[in-house]
């Protein structure tokens, strides 16, 4: 289902005059419910900006347009962001355009894989510096706001964001655990910079003076207030308090136009007055409604043996705003197919639901491993309720395996089996263990620098088949 500029406006024509005229609670419901859906992925985005720059009780709040390098790769601990990968160590930082431009310098890598993906408040990959989407031009990109207006030195790639608050997630491969201190050191080598910054390293290495401010500007500071997950209207205040920080796109003044009746201004809080008992009732009923649909499209796209293939707009999403809620509640800060290609699933090949009170087994034929250039690895993650996925603890820390994986036994065919349980299985098999949560479990296949036939969706993940045996 998507919601863009005709089909929203066109949902709204498309209710029964009648009750446009008679029955305002119904038209308003209709209304929350599509509301719900456009605000989820903002809502998100500031929920995880504001756990990583504000909340006094993180160990590791960060500074705004600064780097937070994760020094391990993700485990059952990790909780700041729904679906992490095992594969990468993470570096994150949130940015704030409104003052000043900000630069990203990545040094020379080798064949490393690496990936720094900016995000917009709406959840869209607008730039992806990467090992395998080498950007032509010059290695530093000089990242700007929507208004900003000045010139860029010759000897950067100018970047306009759509929106001044950006999420900049990036990943680096870890392909055995005694390269951990390497890529650390790798992590650290990355450049995020202001002018200021970046002028002084600049005049300290090579003599080099490229501006110079005689009073550097204010940096800008991370006061916003927290959600309020329980309070459904929350979802209006947080959406018109983000949306106030950039200019509304011309994309999204339609879908605007089309919700005035409920009263969203950006900037302003949610007049929850304005509506009588019965109104308020039918937005409450619109909100938990548009949730509804998020948690059923979470596994959308084409499902084939079991396994869901994600779309092809997936991290630019457009003017599709049901998947790119759903997106934002599965998986926030998804790369686009060009970057990495997702595959998720979620029941057998009896169409029953993963549970890890049961044993799996997911065979690849020695000819049919999934299509990387870089590494593919499968995840297996606990469902929470409202539709998130983590690791959960256990005895081998293990949370991925694949084609990095040292040991892994294959048949005399060259098939590879991997066994997706809660214990341990017996003898050689015991090296191709994934393993399991106690009850829901999804399970996700990442190829990094996928082939075509991971891109277009025509190579097929085998069937997850229920396994009898230890």
């Amino acid at each position: 289902m998507r919601i863009g500029r005709r089909a929203a406006l066109a949902g709204l024509v498309g209710l029964p005059a009648a009750a446009r005229a008679q029955d305002p609670p119904a038209t308003l419901r209709e209304l929350a419910r599509r509301a719900t859906i456009y605000l989820f992925p903002v809502y998100e985005m500031y929920r995880a900006r504001w756990r990583a720059t504000v909340d006094e009780t993180n160990p590791h709040r960060q500074r705004l347009n600064r780097f937070r390098h994760m020094p391990a790769l993700a485990d059952a601990r990790t909780r700041d962001v729904t679906t992490p990968n095992a594969d990468t160590l993470y570096s994150s930082a949130w940015l704030d355009l409104t003052l000043e431009p900000l630069f990203l310098t990545v040094p020379p890598v080798g064949d490393l894989y690496y990936s720094y993906a900016f995000l917009d408040l709406f959840t869209d990959n607008f730039l992806v510096v990467s090992h395998g989407l080498k950007a032509d031009g010059l290695a530093t990109h000089m990242i700007v706001g929507p208004s900003w207006a000045g010139d860029a030195p010759a000897d950067v790639t100018l970047v306009r964001a759509p929106t001044n608050s950006v999420w900049l997630l990036g990943r680096i491969l870890v392909d055995s655990p005694a390269e951990l201190d390497r890529v650390r050191i790798i992590q650290n080598r990355v450049l995020l910079e202001t002018p200021d910054m970046r002028n002084e390293r600049r005049i300290l290495e090579a003599g080099e003076l490229m501006r110079f401010r005689t009073q550097a500007p204010l940096e800008p500071t991370a006061d916003w207030p927290a959600a309020d997950p329980a309070d459904p209207l929350d979802l209006f205040d947080i959406g018109m308090r983000a949306l106030a920080e950039s200019p509304l796109s011309e994309r999204d003044r339609p879908l605007f136009e089309m919700l005035a009746p409920l009263k969203l201004k950006p900037g302003r809080k949610f007049d929850r007055r304005a509506f009588n008992e019965a109104e308020r009732r039918a937005i409450l009923a619109g909100i938990a409604q548009g949730h509804a649909d998020i948690r059923a499209a979470a596994g959308r796209g084409r499902t084939i043996d079991g396994w869901t293939y994600g779309q092809k707009h997936l991290g630019n999403f457009g003017d599709d705003h049901l998947y790119r809620a759903a997106t934002a509640l599965a998986a926030l800060g998804a790369l686009t197919p060009a970057e990495a290609v997702y595959v998720s699933c979620a029941v057998d090949a009896e169409r029953q639901p993963l549970s890890g009170a049961r044993r799996y087994t997911l065979a690849f034929p020695a000819d049919a491993l999934p299509p990387a250039r870089a590494f593919w690895s499968l995840s297996a993650y606990e469902v929470t309720p409202d539709g998130r996925a983590f690791f959960v603890d256990n005895p081998i820390d293990r949370y991925a395996i694949g084609d990095l994986t040292p040991g892994l036994v294959r048949s005399a065919d060259g098939s590879l089996t991997i066994y997706i349980q809660q214990d341990r299985p017996q003898g050689e098999y015991a090296t191709n263990w994934l393993p399991a949560p106690a009850g829901p479990m999804r399970l996700v296949l990442r190829a990094y620098e996928p082939d075509e036939a991971m891109v277009e969706g025509t190579y097929r993940v085998p069937p997850v088949r229920r396994n009898s045996s230890p």
